[in-house]
């Protein structure tokens, strides 16, 4: 009878972790969504983040909430300061441009060892996701357009040794890609976008280095100038809403 009770009682306690776990974001978890309304402004730059409204929100103990605070600090969303806590720093256009500037210097780099170790199969799969991208273009759905682009991007990157080099890639990407769903790309920047990668695959198809870090540079100016120009002009709305001449 007793070995019957505490299996009953370990099955209720594996019931209650699993109900648990689907409450309670992992940090990571939490991490990922604190950052997504940081960059999409619904958490405004110098609001204060407190652990204990982040757990209560969010329905999770203080720990997780302490830890993804923790890893936003790292990523440089946030300023942690001793007896004052934590605010949102200013995701401004100052930002994207140092974060282009490294891309600038990365890019290219990911880019060459792609083409010169790319195996056969890389090369087709990496058609293959252009031309999800393709079709998402050719439909004008943007939301398939975005997970197409985010899939191709990161095929090349992923494959890359230096894992340095990767992690700030990465840490990028995830700023760069919130940003991009508060501002959806035109069916005009879809079209720009998809024939560039097709300069892209093609200059992988034929082993061509070169031609490749050609591709991608202009791919991440045109990038570049269409996040600028989206920042300034939410910039120049909160100005304007706001009574502020700019």
């Amino acid at each position: 009878m007793a070995a019957k009770l505490d299996l009953l009682d370990e099955d209720e306690a594996i019931s209650v972790g699993r109900r648990a776990s689907r409450r309670e974001p992992g940090y990571g978890r939490l991490q990922q969504l604190l950052r997504d309304e940081i960059l999409e402004g619904r958490i405004p730059a110098g609001a204060r983040l407190k652990v204990s409204d982040i757990a209560a929100r969010f329905n999770t103990s203080t720990n997780p909430a302490r830890e993804a605070l923790q890893g936003l600090e790292g990523e440089g969303l946030i300023v942690i300061t001793p007896n004052r806590g934590a605010r949102v720093r200013l995701i401004d256009e100052d930002m994207v441009r140092n974060i282009f500037d490294i891309r600038a210097l990365l890019e290219p780099y990911i880019m060459r060892t792609f083409v010169e170790f790319a195996r056969q199969e890389d090369v087709a799969a990496l058609r293959v996701l252009q031309e999800k991208c393709q079709s998402a273009c050719d439909a004008a759905l943007y939301p398939e357009f975005h997970a197409a682009n985010v899939d191709f991007h990161d095929y090349i990157t992923d494959r890359h040794f230096n894992v340095e080099a990767v992690r700030i890639m990465k840490q990028h990407n995830s700023w760069l890609r919130a940003l991009s769903l508060k501002n959806p790309l035109t069916l005009a920047h879809m079209r720009a976008s998809c024939a560039e990668h097709w300069e892209l695959v093609a200059a992988v198809e034929n082993g061509d280095p070169d031609a490749a870090v050609q591709a991608i540079g202009k791919h991440m100016m045109r990038s570049r100038g269409i996040f600028l120009a989206h920042m300034r002009r939410d910039r120049m709305r909160g100005a304007s809403t706001a009574g502020i001449s700019v």
